[in-house]
């Protein structure tokens, strides 16, 4: 049993909740984010759908904000593969793992083992999901989906029951998204997600919104023109749907969304 993998927020009855898309390693670019948003840390809370580390020039910075009494985060799968490697970064399995140019590991063989050691324990903490309360119903995050035909309340307790399937979905799963299931998920107002990216703003399949819109990779549009489809993405959670899923100018290395319902 893992009474800590689900996390619920109460009401934010000072503030705005918002919630940011995979940062791998931005912090720079979330910043900025936050400051077009106006962001409050005396009363504004962050939620992250996970994937706080690896391709960006930041990684170790997630711990600042995990340190942070208004910063949220469910585990991501790149937390995970963290979590999986040998602490010494010695064994066969963790070089091959670092030496993946996809997941983007390399920056950890630069860091000391106590900065190693605090992202372990930071990262063994994380829960696999969060429920915020709020005004228009119950708002879930987790990082990458939820088993198919499972509602809300199922899949909690299935988390906490430590199910190999559901915990494997959380973390990795894509089978929503891709075969563009749009039946959502019931026993909840609309949940976020993040893991698999997508291009020129978020996608919304149902009440599940998918808000991992490639920030990572606006960082090198200079270099590549191509990659300016790409934004970091922080909205309300209680922002207008159709708000959510719009365009964001392709000026803007970022899509803040703040309106509410």
């Amino acid at each position: 049993m893992n009474p800590h993998a689900v996390l619920t927020l109460p009401r934010n009855t000072q503030g705005r909740d918002f919630i940011v898309g995979d940062i791998h390693g931005a912090y720079d670019l979330l910043r900025g984010c936050l400051k077009k948003a106006g962001f409050d840390p005396s009363k504004d809370r962050l939620i992250s759908v996970g994937d706080l580390i690896d391709r960006g020039p930041r990684s170790p910075d997630c711990l600042w904000f995990l340190r942070q009494p208004w910063f949220f985060a469910v585990r991501g799968n790149h937390e995970q593969i963290f979590l999986g490697l040998d602490p010494d970064l010695k064994d066969g399995k963790t070089l091959k793992t670092i030496r993946n140019d996809f997941i983007g590991l390399k920056w950890v063989t630069s860091q000391p083992r106590e900065t190693l050691d605090a992202l372990r324990a930071a990262f063994g903490r994380l829960p696999l999901a969060i429920e915020i309360e709020t005004d228009a119903g119950l708002v879930g995050c987790v990082h990458a989906d939820i088993p198919e035909g499972m509602e809300w309340h199922t899949f909690k307790q299935q988390l906490i029951a430590e199910d190999p399937r559901t915990v494997k979905a959380a973390l990795w799963d894509i089978r929503r998204i891709l075969a563009g299931d749009g039946s959502g998920v019931e026993g909840v107002t609309r949940v976020f997600f993040g893991h698999y990216e997508v291009e020129n703003g978020a996608r919304r399949l149902g009440n599940c919104f998918y808000i991992d819109t490639g920030g990572v990779r606006a960082l090198e549009t200079k270099k590549k023109p191509s990659l300016r489809k790409h934004f970091m993405t922080v909205c309300n959670v209680t922002a207008d749907a159709r708000a959510i899923v719009a365009k964001p100018r392709r000026t803007s290395k970022m899509n803040v969304v703040l309106n509410c319902k």
